[in-house]
């Protein structure tokens, strides 16, 4: 029974590692999306004052 348990104990440990890493992940590809869309943004408002 202790090693059923442990084995579920240990198998839900590495899901919510898991979760964190993909969550995590998701969170920094969101900030570089945001980061290029400011650039593409500032760019283009410097090709309108140009004409």
């Amino acid at each position: 029974m202790k090693e059923i348990l442990d084995i579920v104990i240990l198998i839900m440990f590495v899901i919510m590692v898991a979760l964190f890493i993909i969550n995590f992940n998701k969170q920094q590809i969101k900030k570089y999306k945001d980061k290029i869309e400011n650039k593409d943004d500032k760019t283009s408002n410097k090709e309108t004052i140009d004409e």
